[in-house]
């Protein structure tokens, strides 16, 4: 099963999904908040402690600093103190000058009065109180924070010039802010300050732009460290301050240390945290849908596979199953859905069943209707495996017209009946149905269960079918195992048995019914009623399709003697007879009717697939009398009878029924007035054609003996127009009738036979003209005869041909004989051996109208031909059909192929000659170079052609 659910369409889908959605999203939305602000904390914890000790490692640093300037500057004093002992007031030379230059930024002397004098420099410096002097006096190094010549804070250090004698004052140095605040290994984020706690001033600032406001200064004195945050030109900063306790180590106020770091910096961490964190969030929201479209497919595609063939059941299609492969409860659903659809189908379909049997009770004649229902419908419906029904015959004991069907299988008729035993009928009526069993080991006794018995195990069902308390029929269901017979199979068989037995109690009276009212009870043939109902369809279907049909109105001669003399009965016996010899000699697709007493009426119908439609009536009536010619035996006693037949054909001598019979029975009696026992045709056009194909046949016979048939020659041209060859063409120059067309005649001469002895003459005239022509000196030419397929399949035609040959002396390489296509059809192996004999005799052999006829391909590769003559029909097309243009190529590439060669008829114009030029024709034929001429007129044409005089002597033909 597919699991493919459309979230759009299903609300539950809809309704999951976004459930499975927030169940998941939600959690990661909280942790990841609750994430976000643990982590800021933890940073900022972090930062507040690192940014802490940092302040003490740069406190560390500056006390050690601060260590090493004082041990220098208690050298200084030292070796100031040794310079000026025994004076008053202390000197100091140029070299220590320089020195201390080069040590501090500035220098002086203070006196024991705190006034201090400058060693170098004219700067104004500070002085020095009396309780500065006092901690100087005490031993300690005095650090003092005082103005600085660029206008700052500077520190200053003041110790005894000489140790132990504060009375001799004390010297005092301005520190070099580069050898104590010592920036270079601070941290390029961080922003340092060092401030006074006393003054509030600050001593050194690593970025001078920033600078700690006054609020900020106050609070930082007051505390020994801490953390805070506070706002920098608009950004945030964390900051750490620790306060450096000089006075444990120098006489002075405490220094603080703050150092600070953007939250940027701090937070950096949090930046990718926050960068990353949203597309995590949607591969995961991405992965939770897709899991739940998944999970939603798997759960809810079969509740809208079910839900589908639910209203698919509901809107009548009970051929929808579901298909579920899940292993679990939607298995077991669908299975259950699967079976109560299919027994809804079944139920319906019975009641379907039943309804159509209903109707066609009502409605059909035939209880055939009735059966074929049955046989087409219950196997699908019960599951049957077979299905027989069967016409009972009780007092023979014998069931017949045996219908069955079987799975899988077409009905089959088993019309000979089969005799049963007394038993296979006992107890049927009163039991209703019998269920019987056969397997391989134990066949079925009954004839009529071995006769639909095929082996294996089988269980049969069967059904009574009753008429008034009298068995009729058996309706049988087969159950191939392991199928099984169930209980409703059981009742709808019984209900479909009733309704037949209704079926065919109501088919038998209305079949009864029906031939009392059409059929005639003596004859069984159909009655004027079907008569004129049958002629009113045929008619209208003539008319249709354009066909033609003939009426034959019959009456016995003389029945009236034979009725008064024999008496009624023996009447009615010969009318029996008479009846089944004319059903013997008409076709079954022909009528025949009894109108009554004596009078009979054959409907001849499709007369136009027949060449010639009054000749095939003529032949029927012919047989129908010639039938009639045989003695019949009646009451005892033989007994001829004759029948006049009058014949009316639509459409030509009425369009309607009235008139039709009108007028073949008007013939019938024109045909009783001219001697009986003959028939004639009401229309007296038909009746002069007849009379002129008759007289044509006889004067067609006497043509040859009066000379009145001639050969005429159509010269056939190569490419230069040289003639190289002629067509011998048969002609009649009737003395009365003048010039009569070859299409009128040769046909009529094929019919009777006559065109074995015409095609002799021709061939015998034919090669006489040649010998004449090589006679005279002029190149031999080639001469085609025409044989029709009633010459070809002659048995004597080879020895007919070569006794011509002998008998003219004629040179048989330059004769051919020209074959059409119909020659083949038949027996291919004797035609082939046929030709090959012509071809032994030195003639050459020519495919004619080639591509009107059948034109196989594969009996042409296995003729043995020497030319392909193309039809006149193609050739005349070329020049306004483009299919006529390929057809043409087509045929010559095929001669080209298997070495014919070609030859086109009826070229009559030069455009026709060029295309078959290009195209690689080898001769032509046609009226382009000249018409069939008279053997006179074809010898001076050869003459112009060549420049010589009139041959001497006369010219036959």
């Amino acid at each position: 099963m597919s699991w493919t659910l459309p979230i759009s369409n299903s609300k539950v889908a809809r309704r999951i999904l976004l459930s499975f959605v927030l169940a998941a999203l939600v959690p990661i939305l909280l942790s990841g908040a609750l994430s976000y602000r643990q982590v800021e904390s933890q940073l900022r914890s972090q930062t507040g402690k690192a940014l802490q000790r940092s302040c003490k490692d740069y406190a560390y640093g500056l006390v050690g600093r601060l260590i090493f300037l004082d041990s220098a500057l208690r050298m200084a004093a030292l070796r100031l103190g040794q310079e000026g002992s025994g004076r008053d007031k202390p000197s100091i030379g140029q070299d220590r000058k320089q020195w201390l230059q080069g040590q501090f930024a500035d220098a002086a002397l203070a006196g024991p009065d705190g006034r201090v004098r400058p060693l170098f420099g004219d700067d104004e410096l500070p002085g020095l109180a009396a309780s500065e002097m006092a901690a100087v006096g005490s031993g300690k190094t005095l650090i003092k924070v005082a103005a600085n010549r660029a206008g700052g804070s500077g520190l200053w250090m003041a110790v005894n010039l000489v140790e132990n004698r504060p009375e001799a004052g004390a010297l005092m140095v301005q520190l070099k802010p580069e050898q104590l605040w010592d920036a270079e290994n601070l941290d390029p984020n961080n922003l340092v300050w060092v401030m006074d706690a006393a003054s509030r001033q600050v001593l050194f600032a690593s970025e001078a732009e920033y600078a700690l406001p006054a609020d900020a200064r106050d609070s930082l004195a007051q505390l020994n460290g801490g953390q805070f945050d506070w706002q920098i030109g608009g950004e945030t900063y964390l900051t750490a301050s620790w306060k450096l306790p000089i006075n444990n180590l120098f006489a002075g106020s405490d220094l603080v240390i703050v150092q600070s770091q953007p939250a940027a910096v701090a937070f950096a961490g949090m930046r990718q945290f926050s960068a990353i964190y949203p597309p995590v969030i949607a591969l995961a929201l991405l992965a939770v849908i897709y899991l739940s479209l998944r999970l939603i497919a798997k759960y809810l595609t079969p509740l809208a596979s079910l839900k589908a063939a639910t209203q698919q059941i509901a809107a009548g299609n009970f051929e929808t199953r579901i298909n579920i492969d899940s292993r679990d409860e939607f298995e077991a659903l669908a299975d259950s859905f699967n079976t109560m659809a299919q027994r809804l189908r079944g139920q319906f379909d019975l009641l379907a069943a039943m309804a159509e049997i209903d109707r066609t009770i009502l409605s059909a004649l035939n209880a055939e209707d009735i059966v074929e229902i049955a046989l087409g419908r219950l196997p699908g419906i019960l599951g049957c495996d077979l299905i027989s029904v069967a016409d009972v015959d009780p007092v023979q004991l014998a069931v017949g017209n045996i219908r069955i069907r079987r799975t899988g299988q077409a009905s089959e008729l088993l019309a000979e009946p089969l005799l049963l035993e007394r038993h296979d009928f006992s107890g049927l009526l009163e039991t209703g149905i019998q269920l019987l069993a056969a397997e391989p080991s134990r066949p079925p006794v009954s004839a009529y269960l071995q006769r639909l018995h095929d082996g294996g195990t089988w269980q049969y069902l069967i059904v009574p079918v009753a008429i008034n308390g009298t068995l009729a029929a058996l309706l049988c269901l087969g159950y191939r195992a392991p199928n099984t017979l169930s209980t409703e199979a059981k009742q709808a068989a019984a209900n479909f048995a009733d309704r037949i037995a209704v079926a065919l109690s109501n088919a038998a009276w209305e079949e009864k019914l029906y031939r009392q009212a059409h059929y005639d009870p003596l004859t069984g043939l159909p009655n004027r009623l079907v008569l004129h109902d049958r002629l009113e369809q045929e008619l209208a279907r003539a008319s249709r399709d354009g066909a033609q049909i003939a009426v034959f109105f019959l009456d016995l001669d003389r029945f009236k003697n034979i009725n008064d003399s024999l008496g009624h009965s023996a009447g009615d016996e010969l009318l029996a007879q008479v009846a089944r010899i004319f059903l013997q000699c008409v076709r079954k697709t022909d009528l025949v009717v009894r109108l009554g007493g004596d009078e009979f009426v054959v409907v001849l119908s499709d007369l136009h697939l027949h060449a010639n439609p009054a000749g095939f009536a003529t032949a029927i009536a012919e047989k129908i009398l010639a039938a009639l010619q045989r003695t019949l035996v009646v009451a005892g006693l033989p007994v001829t009878v004759g029948t006049s037949l009058g014949i009316a054909m639509f459409p030509g001598d009425a369009d309607n029924v009235e008139d039709l019979l009108k007028n073949a029975d008007a013939a019938m009696y024109h045909a009783k007035s001219e001697g009986r026992g003959v028939f004639r045709f009401y229309s007296p056009e038909l009746n002069a054609a007849a009379l002129e194909n008759i007289k044509l046949e006889h004067e067609l016979r006497e043509a040859v003996a009066r000379q009145e048939l001639l050969v005429y020659y159509q010269p056939k041209v190569d490419w230069s127009g040289r003639i190289v060859g002629a067509e011998a063409l048969i002609r009649w120059q009737h003395a009365e009738l003048g010039m009569v067309s070859p299409a009128k005649f040769i046909p009529l001469a094929e019919q009777t036979g006559l065109i074995v002895e015409i095609s002799d003459w021709v061939l015998e005239q034919a090669c006489l003209w040649a010998k004449y022509c090589h006679e005279q000196g002029f190149t031999p030419l080639r001469i085609s005869v025409n044989l029709s397929a009633i010459d070809f399949k002659r048995p004597d035609l080879v020895d007919k041909v070569a006794a011509i040959l002998h008998a003219t002396g004629v040179d048989p390489h330059w004769l051919e004989l020209e074959l059409t296509e119909s020659v083949v059809i038949g027996d291919v192996k004797s035609c082939i051996a046929r030709m090959l004999q012509l071809k032994a005799l030195g003639l050459t052999l020519s495919m004619d109208d080639f591509g009107t006829g059948f034109s196989s391909l594969s009996y042409l590769k296995q003729l043995p031909l020497d030319v392909l003559k193309i039809d006149q029909s193609f050739v005349r097309q070329l020049d306004a059909d483009d299919n006529s243009e390929a057809i043409v190529r087509a045929i010559l590439a095929l001669a080209d192929g298997l070495g014919m060669e070609t030859i086109a008829e009826g070229v009559e114009n030069q455009s026709q000659l060029e295309f078959l030029k290009q195209q690689h024709c080898a001769l032509f034929q046609g009226y382009l170079f000249s018409r069939p001429l008279p053997a006179t007129e074809f010898l001076h044409s050869l003459q112009a052609a060549s420049g010589r005089p009139e041959a001497e002597g006369p010219v036959s033909q």
